[in-house]
């Protein structure tokens, strides 16, 4: 069989592999050709062989149709990095990328879905924020928007639940979407996107709950002042002051002053932060941050701390692909897809993308 060659647009494909966080060497030998041979089909877009472009779309993660298309699609605005990193490290790898690019498609599916002027009252809380001033008012009435009082938090019988919870009030009463993706835990822990409508939190599965609970109060806060970045939320030094700044919210949204008791007991300190649904580091550095336990001592627990932990291992279970999607994407996200169905404002095929689904599943699930 002859071997069919196709020409497309070589920004097009110059795009692809930039989006996708590939070099040309990386490319090129994944394809097992010559530098300059790619090179070459960059520059001219002439005389691409079908199945290497077909391998692209594969590396790239890409529908095949992408490649045809006239002309170059937008790129995605990627959140400021916050993470303080070395310029050398500070290169996004590859699943970072893809998540990005997951996460603002979702977004884009969301706003098509429900329109900009749904998520936009839904978001009128923020200009009521933005008057007050002082901290402790406006955690005061984010708690009351939430509809989550201290009391409640306490009763809450675990960490997951602790975390589903939060989501969902978020979602429901502030009109951020909450996605989770397994993500690199020492390049990025979260991010948020609020360039476009709806405003979105990311979290790494990755993390712990108590992490990812304490991740999604660390992006609000970036969210409260209109921005996007990605963050590594438990390696925040104090001269990074934005970061900073959206720790110590966080702290003090999840562990109020009332709460806090004065203890330089590791054991005790590991008591009262389950109780509230926080790490120990949180917990101790709330008893820093409101004087209640001298810097030498808070140093020497937290290295405690830290030598308690030991890397765990992930999971292996088989995960049904429902739950799957809903734990990825949310409750809300989930059920806006399946309205859009029923009200034939989305179609199978584009439904079944968006949760990361096969449509005889999705059907299933109606």
């Amino acid at each position: 069989m002859a071997r069919i060659n196709v020409n497309i647009n070589p920004n097009v494909l110059l795009w692809a592999r930039q989006e996708a966080g590939y070099n040309v060497d990386e490319v090129a030998e994944k394809l097992s050709v010559n530098s300059d041979r790619y090179n070459d089909w960059e520059k001219k877009g002439k005389d691409i062989p079908f199945g290497k472009l077909q391998n692209m779309a594969t590396y790239y993660k890409r529908q095949l149709a992408v490649f045809f298309l006239p002309e170059v699609p937008t790129k995605i605005k990627k959140p400021k990095d916050f993470r303080n990193l070395s310029p050398a490290n500070s290169l996004l790898p590859k699943e970072i990328l893809l998540t990005l690019r997951r996460s603002a498609y979702l977004q884009r599916i969301a706003n098509d879905l429900e329109g900009e002027n749904y998520w936009s009252k839904k978001l009128g809380w923020i200009k009521n924020i933005e008057k007050l001033t002082n901290e402790a008012d406006i955690i005061a009435q984010l708690r009351e928007l939430i509809g989550i009082d201290i009391d409640q938090q306490l009763k809450w019988a675990s960490e997951s639940v602790a975390y589903r919870n939060w989501r969902t009030a978020i979602e429901e009463k502030l009109g951020i979407l909450i996605f989770q993706f397994s993500m690199p835990m020492e390049e990025l822990q979260g991010f948020c996107m609020t360039d476009n409508l709806p405003y979105i939190i990311v979290t790494n599965s990755n993390h712990s709950y108590t992490g990812r609970i304490f991740t999604i109060f660390h992006e609000l806060a970036h969210i409260i002042h209109h921005q996007s970045g990605m963050c590594l939320v438990d390696r925040v030094e104090q001269n990074q002051k934005e970061e900073w700044a959206c720790n110590t919210f966080a702290g003090s949204f999840l562990a109020p002053l009332n709460t806090i008791i004065p203890t330089d007991d590791l054991e005790k300190i590991g008591t009262y932060s389950r109780k509230l649904k926080v790490s120990r580091e949180v917990y101790l550095r709330r008893l820093k941050e409101e004087r209640l336990l001298p810097d030498v001592k808070f140093y020497a627990l937290l290295d405690e701390i830290k030598a308690t932990y030991k890397k765990k291992s992930k999971s292996k279970g088989f995960v049904l692909p429902e739950v799957k999607s809903r734990a990825s994407r949310g409750e809300t996200f989930y059920n806006i897809v399946f309205e859009a169905i029923g009200t034939n404002r989305i179609n199978y095929t584009d439904a079944a993308h968006a949760l990361g689904l096969r449509v005889n599943r999705l059907i299933n699930e109606i």
